[in-house]
């Protein structure tokens, strides 16, 4: 199950690398106010859909519902900080130009954001990460139990 979860966290952590690096460019190149475009959603629910198949793949192999959301959990945390904090250095620069082109805030205040936007990823990560993985666990059972066609 160790291998499992290093994979999992490995894959959530290349999803939201890949949608920062984006995230970023894209909001390098808005000339006006940050907001959401049709690129940004799609691209953010791609990410989002890629994430839960990773969780409920690491349900489907833990077969134990508090095993399920134990490693979700802990998978999440894991992905959360470190996706977490590189999503953010990723986006740091962009957002801080972003930022500062239309409100005067203090230096600190990008990165007491990007600070809570690491610790929010963590938390909702491990909540999010251990409810898809007993989904997983759940729908693994319920695909064992049919009988053959």
């Amino acid at each position: 199950m160790r291998r499992d979860a290093a994979i999992a966290t490995t894959l959530l952590v290349l999803i939201g690398v890949l949608e920062a690096r984006e995230s970023a460019r894209e909001i390098a190149d808005l000339a006006g106010p940050l907001r959401l475009t049709a690129s940004g959603a799609g691209l953010t629910s791609l990410g989002l859909a890629a994430s839960v198949v990773v969780y409920l793949l690491l349900g489907w192999r833990a077969r134990d519902d508090g095993r399920a959301m134990r490693v979700g959990a802990l998978v999440g945390v894991a992905a959360g900080l470190i996706g977490g904090t590189l999503r953010a250095v990723i986006i740091s620069d962009a957002l801080t130009d972003a930022v500062g082109r239309y409100v005067a805030v203090p230096e600190w205040f990008v990165a007491v954001a990007l600070v809570a936007f690491v610790l929010l990823s963590a938390v909702v990560s491990a909540i999010g990460g251990a409810a898809v993985a007993f989904a997983g666990v759940r729908i693994s059972r319920s695909a064992r139990s049919r009988p053959p066609a």
